[in-house]
C-alpha cells in the first residue's frame, strides 16, 4: 500500500519574509520571520538593480532596472516548507521609465517614481521627473506603456517650488500617496502627501534634508532622514513640524522616556524615535505591531509602531549592501488552499496509482 501523501502536511501560520534587493551581487534576497539568514531569491538577469515593490494581494514583486528603464514582475510562490520561490518566469510590467522607488497598493495598482522615456527633439524636451500610476487592469493585461509621460505629480505641476522634487520613497493607503524627496528637503519639503489622482498636495514634512524611507500605518507616517527615524501623525491637520528639529545625536536616556513631550522627540507633531540608525531604504509596516527598515552599510532592523516615542530599534539581521526592502505576508487561509488543492491532486493521482498496481 501507497502511504496517505498528505498525513504529515502542516499549515503555515502566516509566514512573512522580508524581500530585498542586492545590487553589489544583482540578486534579490529575502529572509523568513524568525530565521537569520538572507537567502537567494532570483539571482542576476539585472543590469542595474534598484528598488522593488511586493503587490500583497496578488503576490508579485516588482523589480526596476534603472540602466535598462524597465520595470519587470515576478510571481512569488511560497512553498510549504517555509521556502521563497517564484514560478520561474520574468515578464516586463512597464518599459520606458526610470524609476527610483516603487509601490503598490491593496488593488493591485502601481506607483513609480521616476522618469519617463521618449523619443524627443530639440523643441521638445524629455517629460519631467514624476509619480507615475498604473492600474491593476493595464498591469494584468500585460500592456507595457507609459500613457501620461508627465506622471499624476511632477516637478512643473506641484507647486513653487515643486513639492515633488525627487521621490526617493513611497506608500500609499490607496487614496493619498506620501513621497520622501531625497534631496533639498528644507526647500521643497521633506515629506508631502497628494491624491493618488492628483489633488490634496500639502507638505507633511519640513524637516530634513533627505528622506530615504517611509512606512504608513493606520496612526503613523514614519519615515527616516540624515538625522534619525521619525514618527508623525497621519491625520495631523498642520502643514509641515513646526518648531525645527535638533539634529545633534546623543544617546538615548531611558529616564527622559516618561517626561511629557517624549525626551528625545523635538517640540511639534515630527518625532524623533531613534538615532541609532539614518537614512534607511525599505521602511515597511508589517500590519500588526512593528516595523522593519533596512540601513545600507549595516542590515535589517524593526521597531515598535504603536507610537512615535523615542525607543530603540532592534537589529533583524546584519548585513551590508541592501538597497530596498518590501514585506510578503502569507496568510493561513491562501497556504491552506494552495496545500489543499495539491493534496486532492496527490491523493486523486495516488487513487489512480493503486487501480493500476
Amino acid at each position: 500500500m501507497l502511504a496517505k501523501p498528505c498525513e504529515s502536511a502542516s499549515v503555515l501560520d502566516n509566514d512573512r519574509y522580508l524581500v530585498a534587493s542586492f545590487p553589489k551581487e544583482g540578486k534579490i534576497v529575502y529572509l523568513k520571520e524568525g530565521q537569520k539568514v538572507l537567502r537567494d531569491l532570483i539571482v542576476g538577469g539585472f543590469e542595474s538593480l534598484g528598488a522593488i515593490t511586493i503587490d500583497q494581494t496578488n503576490a508579485r514583486l516588482y523589480v526596476s532596472d534603472t540602466a535598462l528603464a524597465k520595470i519587470y514582475w515576478f510571481q512569488l510562490v511560497a512553498l510549504p516548507d517555509g521556502r521563497l520561490t517564484t514560478d520561474g518566469r520574468k515578464s516586463v510590467a512597464i518599459e520606458g521609465l526610470v524609476a527610483k522607488s516603487l509601490e503598490c497598493d491593496g488593488a493591485g495598482n502601481l506607483y513609480v517614481g521616476g522618469q519617463a522615456i521618449t523619443a524627443v527633439t530639440p523643441s521638445a524636451p524629455a517629460p519631467p521627473l514624476g509619480i507615475h500610476k498604473f492600474a491593476w487592469a493595464q498591469l494584468f493585461l500585460n500592456d507595457h506603456t507609459v500613457y501620461n509621460p508627465e506622471g499624476v505629480w511632477n516637478t512643473a505641476n506641484s507647486g513653487d517650488p515643486p513639492k515633488m522634487w525627487d521621490p526617493n520613497t513611497l506608500v500609499t493607503d490607496g487614496s493619498r500617496i506620501f513621497w520622501g524627496n531625497a534631496n533639498q528637503g528644507g526647500t521643497h519639503g521633506a515629506v508631502a502627501e497628494g491624491g493618488t489622482g492628483g489633488g490634496g498636495l500639502k507638505v507633511h514634512v519640513d524637516q530634513g534634508e533627505s528622506v530615504g524611507s517611509v512606512a504608513l500605518t493606520p496612526e503613523f507616517l514614519f519615515y527616516s532622514t540624515e538625522s534619525g527615524i521619525y514618527g508623525v501623525p497621519v491625520y495631523k491637520r498642520e502643514a509641515g513640524c513646526g518648531k525645527p528639529v535638533d539634529t545633534k545625536k546623543a544617546a538615548l536616556n531611558p529616564a527622559k522616556l516618561s517626561l511629557k513631550g517624549g525626551g528625545e522627540g523635538p517640540v511639534g507633531p515630527c518625532r524623533r524615535i531613534s538615532s541609532e540608525i539614518t537614512s534607511t531604504r525599505g521602511m515597511v509596516w508589517d500590519g500588526d505591531g512593528t516595523v522593519f527598515t533596512a540601513d545600507p552599510e549595516k542590515g535589517i532592523y524593526s521597531f515598535p509602531s504603536g507610537n512615535s516615542e523615542p525607543h530603540r530599534v532592534t537589529k533583524v539581521v546584519e548585513f551590508v549592501g541592501l538597497y530596498d526592502m518590501d514585506l510578503l505576508q502569507v496568510s493561513n487561509d491562501s497556504v491552506r488552499g494552495s496545500m489543499s488543492l495539491m493534496c486532492m491532486v496527490i491523493i486523486v493521482a495516488t487513487t489512480q496509482l493503486q487501480k493500476w498496481i
